[in-house]
């Protein structure tokens, strides 16, 4: 009775799409699994573990089909019958006047085809259900019928909307790995903790607290999605859609608040205060800069604590469920993905990918041509359709990887998700692996310390995976063209290149304060790269791998010197200078390091300053940086870069092209609040050409451009006031010293996290203060560094204390209004 409508519904019938996928992300130890299960109905766990990432019975990406309207975890495999059911009917009422003799021909072939066969009784076991639940909508006594002789199904279809959601593991390593399997045309829910600060260190399942603040994980979320963008083969032709009145940047993200039971408040009315706050909170702190296009704010806090199972918060979040999927729809609806005409094949393709036993896909990498044959032996092909189109739907589905966008790897798809994160991962966890190899145990102890892996090795670890030669090569291409790796050279003792690769999210966090500074070096004064905070609000990981990427591509620079860390790296860029890169939350920083010789230091050091202006590493790196923003965020070409120091008194960074006087002899900070003057040789005379000579200080402090003593700074600056704290604020701390170390020595992490993220303490600062051995001691060393680092640092020191030790905060706020 059907068989003519389901022939005629893979030929020429086509459905609106009504699949979408929703990408669960946010810091570690949030609660992103737990609402995951709170959305499909699923029993909470006390002793949830954490989504893991290299492990085959629980993989990272967990997949789970979603029944947007009821609420409901339903399975894919349901969808896409659905979705053909509703065609073969739709098909089977409009085709009764459709007469073509190449698809009846075609059905008198195809009808004695065992695949096709097989297909159909699949969709005919589902078409009662199908056709009982379509009733009014095929009578048309509630929806109008498509009268197209065309067997077109998108209008007067009656149709769900399902949501494929990704459930993202957010262990710090592996972040780099996420970017291969994002989309423009997917919807990210951020959830993040309403009951920390966002200045607050991460809370790990550990009970240890992370590097990493909450903000600066969630900046490096959205750095993620504002990135991928660059992926073209989402063929995103709208950037931008309009939500009830308000304009929003594509891809969405929607933030959700988790912890709510966390909160601590009186009643539910200061506790919806509390919650509003935090939103607030959070929407000042990205007002005006780009990330703020993309985030849509739900206003909502949800209770994941499994061991509160009270009928008033399982109603609550039934209720939080439905307005995050309202949310959810609203936004679907507008998305032009939503929109596109799918043809009704490509389900029937969905599920070949998905196949399993015989009819599935045996390899995870299929070729173009591949694919091609796969869907020509299943029937499923048309001539003048665009393979691209399809892979690029599924794609964004979350079926497939495919990067059209690179002509060098668009010719190779990878049908198993899972396969493919287990193999990057293999090398992400290195230290995992198990061999009686004694190279393999050496290759993994360098690994270990610089981040470096050989080609030799990776074919050992990857043996595993029984991958061909165009295979391995093709995984190599995509983890290198999203930065998972980064390709370069080695210069061994003999002076032979060999192929290596650098893994940079193993890296240690932060190299020691003597593998930065060697005994007795000069110190150039720090100079920053930033962008327009507007547009580039914050440096991810990603950029900066980039960069050291470039880095390491520089022969000159690229010999057995290089240390490499997290958030810093250090070249030895010619013999007796080294250069430091470091990353910062905003800007990346410059540093220069000088080893004269000691025969005649105060000669080799202006030969080496000269030197080193010749080299000119400051607009080498801000050529590399260029490249890299037009390469994965080409939508930034246009944005302004600027070099930038800090000022002396105030400590905020000053762009040297809007600070440094006609004659170059001055920089003026554009604080209304500092207004400092000063000579610019102080910072710049190590960088720049056109800085005047007469500026350079003299006598024995020549030879160490970093330290200026109290007269010379005195006969520089212009005002009286030294760089730094207030005075006022130096003696309250001096007066309070021990009081204060009492209150807060088992605290030192966090006010150390938040000091770090407000930018008042350095990464190098940090480290010193968290090398000591007792929290006594850390504090104490925190104090003392602590009236050296701003104006600002007395009150930012009162902010991070408000929350973990609010009577002090406000004894310490009360000292400061009293001097004042």
């Amino acid at each position: 009775k059907y068989f003519r409508a389901y022939i005629l519904a893979l030929e020429e019938g086509i459905r609106k799409n009504n699949l979408v996928r929703i990408m669960i992300i946010g810091p570690e130890f949030v609660g992103k699994t737990t609402l995951l299960k709170i959305l499909t109905n699923q029993s909470l766990s006390i002793d949830e573990q954490p989504t893991q990432v290299a492990n085959a019975d629980y993989p990272l990406v967990d997949l789970i089909s979603f029944d947007i309207a009821e609420l409901a975890k339903t399975g894919l495999d349901i969808v896409v019958n659905d979705n053909i059911g509703e065609a073969v009917l739709h098909t089977h009422m409009d085709s009764t006047s459709v007469t073509k003799p190449t698809l009846l021909n075609k059905q008198s072939r195809e009808i004695f085809n065992p695949l096709v066969q097989g297909k159909f009784e699949r969709v005919r076991n589902n078409l009662k259900k199908i056709e009982k639940n379509s009733t009014k909508g095929i009578n048309g006594t509630e929806e109008s019928t498509n009268t197209d002789t065309k067997p077109n199904c998108i209008s007067g279809q009656r149709q769900e909307l399902y949501a494929v959601l990704w459930d993202f593991g957010d262990q710090a390593e592996y972040h780099v790995t996420h970017q291969p399997f994002m989309s423009c045309n997917s919807i990210y829910v951020l959830v993040f903790n309403i009951a920390e600060q966002l200045d607050n260190a991460i809370q790990r399942r550990d009970n240890l607290k992370s590097d990493m603040t909450y903000l600066a994980r969630i900046q490096e979320w959205l750095a993620s999605v504002h990135g991928c963008q660059k992926n073209h083969q989402d063929d995103v032709t709208k950037k931008e859609i309009t939500i009830d009145g308000a304009n929003y940047e594509l891809p969405i993200v929607i933030i959700i608040g988790s912890h709510a039971d966390q909160i601590e408040a009186d009643n539910d009315e200061e506790k919806n205060r509390k919650i509003k706050e935090a939103y607030d909170s959070l929407a000042l702190e990205f007002e005006g800069k780009a990330f703020t296009q993309h985030i849509f704010k739900s206003d909502l806090a949800i209770n994941g604590n499994p061991s509160d199972d009270s009928k008033s918060t399982k109603q609550l979040r039934d209720e939080i469920c439905k307005q995050l999927c309202q949310i959810f729809i609203k936004i679907a609806q507008k998305l032009p993905f939503m929109n596109n005409a799918i043809p009704v094949r490509w389900f029937e393709i969905i599920e070949i990918f998905r196949g399993k036993g015989h009819n599935g896909i045996k390899k995870p990498i299929l070729t173009k041509m591949e694919v091609q044959n796969l869907i020509n032996k299943h029937h499923l092909s048309k001539e003048e359709e665009n393979l691209d189109d399809l892979l690029s739907y599924l794609h964004s589905i979350g079926q497939i990887v495919y990067c059209g966008q690179d002509k060098d790897l668009s010719n190779m798809i990878v049908c198993n998700i899972d396969w493919l994160i287990e193999v990057f991962c293999s090398l992400i966890k290195i230290r995992d692996f198990k061999s009686s190899n004694v190279n393999i145990w050496n290759e993994r102890h360098r690994y270990s310390s610089t981040g470096k892996i050989s080609d030799q090795n990776i074919r050992q670890i990857w043996n595993r995976f029984n991958l061909s030669e165009s295979e391995r090569n093709y995984v190599l291409a995509l983890m290198i063209h999203y930065d998972i790796l980064c390709p370069t050279t080695e210069v061994t003792r003999y002076g032979s290149n060999n192929q290596v690769y650098l893994i940079p999210c193993v890296l240690d966090l932060q190299p020691k304060m003597h593998n930065i500074y060697p005994k007795d070096c000069l110190k150039s004064r720090k100079i920053h790269i930033e962008f327009d905070q507007h547009k580039l609000p914050y440096i991810s990981y990603n950029i900066f791998y980039q960069l050291i990427a470039k880095c390491l591509k520089n022969s000159e620079w690229n010999n057995r010197k290089p240390q490499l860390y997290k958030t810093c790296a250090i070249f030895r860029i010619t013999p007796g200078i080294n250069f430091i890169i470091e990353k910062l939350p905003s800007a990346i920083g410059l540093q220069l390091i000088y080893q004269p010789s000691y025969l005649n230091r105060k000669l080799d050091t202006k030969h080496l300053i000269e030197f080193a202006k010749e080299i000119d590493p400051l607009n080498l790196i801000k050529l590399y940086l260029k490249n890299i923003i037009s390469k994965w965020m080409p939508h930034l070409n246009d944005i302004k870069m600027a070099v930038s120091v800090r000022c002396p008194r105030c400590r905020e960074l000053l762009d040297i092209e809007v600070g440094l006087s006609h004659d170059n002899s001055f920089l003026h900070c554009n604080n209304p609040d500092c207004s400092e003057r000063w000579r610019s040789s102080c910072q710049l005379q190590y960088w720049l050409r056109n800085i005047p000579e007469n500026n350079i200080p003299n006598g024995e402090e020549e030879d160490n451009p970093f330290l200026v003593n109290k007269e010379k700074f005195e006969s520089v600056v212009t005002r009286s006031e030294k760089p730094g704290m207030q005075e006022e604020h130096r003696k309250h701390l001096r007066s309070n010293y021990q009081y204060i170390i009492q209150q807060c020595e088992s605290s030192v992490q966090p006010i150390c996290n938040h000091l770090y993220s407000a930018e008042v303490l350095s990464p190098y600062q940090k480290q010193i203060i968290l090398s000591k051995s007792t929290n006594y001691e850390k504090m104490s060393k925190l104090l003392d560094i602590l009236p050296e680092c701003g104006s600002q640092a007395f009150g930012k020191l009162c902010e991070s204390l408000s929350d973990i030790n609010p009577p002090l905060a406000e004894f310490l706020r009360g000292l400061q209004f009293t001097s004042n």
